[in-house]
Formats: C-alpha cells, sequence, structure tokens
C-alpha cells in the first residue's frame, strides 16, 4: 500500500468541490468524499490501475460525479495533483510539480 499526499491546491479543490455539492443538495458533499475516498483507496492498493495521461500523471475517474484524480507515482508515494473537474480548464494542473505537497 503506497502513502497518499496532497498538493495544496488539490486540497482546495476537494474542499470547494464538497462544499459546492453541499450547497446544492445537504449531505451530496459527503457523498462526493466518499466517492473521492474510495477511489484513493483504489489508488493505494493498485497505483498502476489507472492510465497514464500525460508523461508520468496518471488519471482516475471518480464514479457518480464529473470529477478525476491526477496523480504521480514516485517510489513508495503517491501525490495527488489535482481533484479536476472533467469539463473545466482541462490543463490548469500542468504545472504542478510534487512542490506544495503535504
Amino acid at each position: 500500500m503506497k502513502s497518499i499526499f496532497f498538493h495544496q491546491a488539490a486540497k482546495v479543490e476537494l474542499f470547494n468541490a464538497r462544499d459546492y455539492y453541499d450547497d446544492l443538495l445537504f449531505g451530496l458533499g459527503k457523498s462526493f468524499i466518499i466517492e473521492i475516498e474510495k477511489t484513493i483507496n483504489i489508488i493505494k492498493k493498485n497505483p498502476l490501475a489507472y492510465p497514464i495521461i500525460n508523461k508520468n500523471i496518471r488519471k482516475a475517474v471518480i464514479m457518480k460525479f464529473p470529477y478525476s484524480i491526477l496523480y504521480i507515482i514516485e517510489k513508495d508515494i503517491v501525490y495527488l495533483l489535482a481533484i479536476m473537474h472533467q469539463k473545466r480548464k482541462p490543463f490548469y494542473w500542468k504545472n504542478r510539480t510534487t512542490k506544495n505537497i503535504s
């Protein structure tokens, strides 16, 4: 099982999306977080399960929500670079690196 670390901007994206869904319908934000957690658990168990979309960046599509997790694998660590909405600015995250990861 790999260690998971979030880019600071990915954390912000996660919480903004959660809040957005909770504003739409109470409890929907929690459902969003549950789907994110399910996908992160798959990544932890098998980080090679998802396809490479750019150099060494992989994309895991979230079920039930129009989001993807973009991540890099380095040794025994998975760095989550973005919690990306699939219909907005598709390459805004390209300049993110493993810096600003926690």
